[in-house]
């Protein structure tokens, strides 16, 4: 039996972009966000509204009701007391372009689909999907607000929890459609063989350990924002001469270290990144060695150069002490080893005849 089409076959490179270009615009503002967070702006803003609230202040006295409703908060009155007007301005538009950027995004996503759905060029199947990035998209952002809400009481930061899984959930609707794009693409030529590597190990199941431990160590890059834990142990690869913290386990019990306790999370993060480079490494080596498809080998050796970069950036960004420009690039880099992963990790269940793909001739393959 066929797969199941997700797309009008005339239409589908319309659909292609419409995805990928969302991909981007979730990548684009995961950076903004990385950014926001570095600038010290998210806190900023001390209300949510999800529509009056895409007007920003455009008078001086408007201006100065904004700040006034920002002194009445922790993190100015324990951070930023006597800061000036101009530098609440700065924060102020960073958080309000990482708002504003995500209203954007839904419609670019949104309005497309209400014109391919009215025209009937989606499948039943690409609807659903369609509709579950929607509900996603709504639930990012009011799991956004909720993050705010948990920094504006008496602690002047937020919750790592909800930070991370402010994160997560992003990560997951670039990775929804990410991998629907990758089927449109692909999908016709699929068959049941399956490539292996070293060993006997099916390279599918490396592509995916790989792509889960990927996934795991930016969740756990999340906590570290979320902790601050960037800012403390700057070198590598101890941490002030000790492999292990020597505060490891100074919380009670002794499972809350592995997620509050940011001298032990920042150790769990970065040996987590050096095991995931190497099991990628593993996982492109045995690709190259043992897999034959062109695409497959391109994607494998793709993802190998990413993921040192990626890890080339976080040791660099640890210690300069979590520089805005580098712990954006980290934090945004991060996303396009998730793309490579995911990329891999489908084309390993693909035919070895798999042809080569140009984004040129996409309504060739269906």
């Amino acid at each position: 039996m066929p797969p199941t089409r997700l797309w009008s076959p005339n239409q589908s490179k319309y659909i292609i972009f419409w995805l990928l270009s969302t991909c981007f615009l979730i990548w684009l503002i995961i950076m903004v966000g990385g950014a926001t967070r570095l600038t010290h702006s998210g806190l900023s803003i001390v209300e949510w509204k999800p529509i009056t609230g895409v007007i920003p202040p455009l008078t001086q006295a408007q201006w100065w009701e904004a700040f006034q409703s920002y002194q009445k908060f922790p993190e100015y009155q324990l951070v930023n007391q006597g800061m000036s007007i101009s530098d609440f301005k700065f924060i102020y538009l960073m958080e309000y372009g990482h708002r504003l950027l995500g209203r954007l995004i839904g419609l670019w996503f949104g309005l497309p689909l209400l014109f391919f759905w009215r025209q009937g060029y989606l499948s039943a199947l690409l609807k659903k999907r369609a509709v579950l990035a929607l509900l996603l998209g709504l639930a990012q952002g009011f799991l956004g607000w909720y993050m705010v809400k948990s920094g504006l009481v008496k602690n002047p930061m937020v919750s790592p929890y909800r930070l991370t899984a402010h994160l997560g959930l992003a990560l997951g609707l670039f990775g929804l459609l990410f991998w629907t794009a990758l089927e449109i693409i692909y999908s016709p030529f699929q068959n049941s063989s399956r490539p292996t590597g070293n060993c006997g190990i099916p390279i599918r199941q490396l592509s995916l350990f790989s792509t889960l431990f990927v996934i795991i160590t930016m969740l756990y890059g999340g906590l570290v924002a979320g902790l601050k834990a960037g800012w403390i142990y700057n070198t590598f690869p101890l941490m002030e001469g000790q492999l292990i913290p020597n505060e490891w386990n100074f919380y009670k019990p002794l499972w809350i270290n592995f997620l509050e306790n940011a001298a032990l999370v920042q150790w769990i993060h970065r040996w987590l990144a050096m095991g995931t480079v190497g099991l990628i490494l593993y996982t492109c080596w045995s690709i190259v060695v043992h897999s034959t498809q062109m695409n497959l080998r391109i994607g494998a050796f793709i993802f190998a150069c990413t993921a040192l970069l990626q890890l080339t950036l976080g040791i660099f960004t640890l210690l300069y002490q979590v520089p805005v420009a580098l712990g954006t690039l980290h934090q945004g880099t991060a996303v396009i080893v998730l793309g490579c992963a995911l990329y891999l990790l489908y084309l390993s269940k693909e035919a070895k005849n798999l042809p080569n793909f140009r984004l040129g001739t996409a309504t060739e393959l269906v």
